[in-house]
């Protein structure tokens, strides 16, 4: 009978750890500078339409409209 072994002893998982670590060490930059320029192109969306909404807002004041 073979010996048994377990998948998760101690040097696997001081491996398995070990290229997490790398792994999120490399690509964790990559993720944040994505985010970071969706979450600015967005920005600029909402800030576009913000100043795009008060230019109509300017144009509507020029005309009185009463209604009796």
């Amino acid at each position: 009978m073979p010996e048994f072994q377990t998948f998760l002893s101690g040097s696997n998982l001081d491996d398995f750890w070990y290229y997490v670590k790398w792994l999120l060490f490399f690509s964790a930059p990559v993720v944040m500078i994505v985010f970071a320029l969706s979450a600015v192109s967005h920005l600029i969306d909402v800030i576009k339409k913000a100043l795009k909404k008060s230019d109509e807002d300017e144009k509507d004041d020029d005309y009185d409209v009463y209604r009796y």
